[in-house]
């Protein structure tokens, strides 16, 4: 998803934020070419040719990140509320009883259903979603540690 940003210091140029994929952060575009990341940071020059720093802040849960201009932090969608981040991270409870396969599961699963609340569904539908990638994260958890169990588990003769 492509976000563009609106900022007094770049009226001329066109900022946009690319959201986070299944294996990557979120990227900044300027004008529609992705920027140098150095550090945790962009470094851009503004309409008047001044170099200004640009973060892009975002955590696993939900892949539109905030991105802070020098010392300015901009909001680029409504921040999720305390309930549907406890719904987006349901799967993470696999994190602390699944082990590292439990972890991985639970994480892939998580970032699903932060994508899903991001999108442009109906309330019902974001829930039931969220709600069914969490139990496909559990089912997908079941299965493998217990295919990973019967072969790796089993006695050698």
């Amino acid at each position: 998803m492509l976000i563009e940003i609106q900022h007094p210091s770049f009226k001329t140029q066109r900022l946009a934020v690319e959201t986070a994929g299944w294996y990557r952060g979120p990227k900044l575009l300027v004008n529609s070419v992705p920027a140098q990341k150095t550090k945790g940071s962009y470094i851009v020059r503004n309409d008047l040719e001044i170099e200004t720093t640009i973060q892009l802040k975002y955590n696993l849960l939900d892949p539109i990140p905030k991105v802070k201009i020098n010392e300015e932090t901009l909001e680029l969608a409504s921040p999720l509320k305390w309930y549907e981040y406890a719904c987006v991270g349901l799967p993470l409870i696999l994190v602390f009883t699944g082990g590292a396969l439990g972890g991985l599961i639970g994480a892939i699963s998580a970032n699903a259903s932060g994508k899903v609340f991001r999108g442009d569904r109906s309330l019902f539908a974001k829930y039931s979603l969220s709600v069914l990638i969490s139990l496909g994260g559990l089912i997908t958890f079941i299965t493998v540690a217990t295919i990973v169990q019967l072969f790796v588990g089993a006695p050698h003769k």
